[in-house]
């Protein structure tokens, strides 16, 4: 009865964690999208948010911190999938992981300030020097947050492979390789061929639609199995 009901909650945060991710991608695409090709928008980066217009950039930048924290709950499946591993190392794969999206909240805020104050540069002329030094500041800040997401994000990669390598988890031993950075890694030199106006919408998601493929392997994978259990 336990493995059954552990199943359904596999499930269930499952389903809760892909929704949550699937709702980001749009809150993404409201906040930066826009028809170009994948590599005009990674060349422009956020300077591009300049002409989205700032009832996209409010919307889309609050919707992705409301449903942004749902995301936590698909790393509930990973959990149950590696738990049978050891008492300490699934927490610390878990609360990484966790902390990356909590994260991820944050990166949100930040792309709203960011792409109001690049409004701004245009608008008093790109050639002003507070407002240069302004978004300069404003890189800098952003940048930070992606080197902490991306550290957490390769450090919870490299130990959750390590525990499915060792043989003691519920996933099955080629699981190992379907890590999140492992994901990333794959998906980005694709988003160099991706053409207008298709790639200016995929790009500016390419983070969450790596959680989102990772999410559905992972609860589909640990489902059949503890299913079958």
């Amino acid at each position: 009865m336990q493995v059954f009901t552990n199943h359904k909650k596999v499930l269930a945060y499952g389903l809760v964690g892909i929704i949550g991710v699937f709702l980001t991608i749009i809150s993404d695409l409201l906040l930066i999208g826009r028809p170009n090709s994948a590599f005009s928008f990674l060349k422009m980066g956020t300077e591009s948010m300049a002409d989205i217009s700032q009832w996209r950039i409010a919307a889309g930048a609050l919707f992705g911190i409301f449903v942004l924290p749902f995301q936590i709950a698909g790393l509930v499946p990973m959990f149950y999938g590696l738990k049978t591993s050891g008492k300490v190392l699934p927490y610390i794969v878990l609360i990484t992981c966790a902390h990356a999206i909590t994260m991820g909240v944050a990166f949100h805020v930040s792309y709203a300030d960011i792409g109001s104050g690049w409004k701004l540069y245009y608008e008093v002329g790109a050639g002003d020097k507070i407002v240069a030094a302004l978004m300069n500041r404003y890189e800098f800040y952003w940048n930070i947050i992606i080197y902490i997401m991306f550290a957490e994000l390769l450090a919870s990669s490299v130990l959750y492979a390590y525990l499915i390598k060792k043989g003691k988890t519920l996933y099955p031993k080629w699981m190992a390789l379907f890590n999140p950075i492992f994901i990333l890694i794959i998906l980005f030199p694709a988003l160099f061929i991706l053409p207008y106006p298709i790639g200016g919408y995929i790009a500016p998601a390419y983070f969450n639609i790596s959680t989102f493929i990772f999410f559905c392997i992972s609860t589909k994978v640990l489902y059949k199995r503890m299913a079958c259990r």
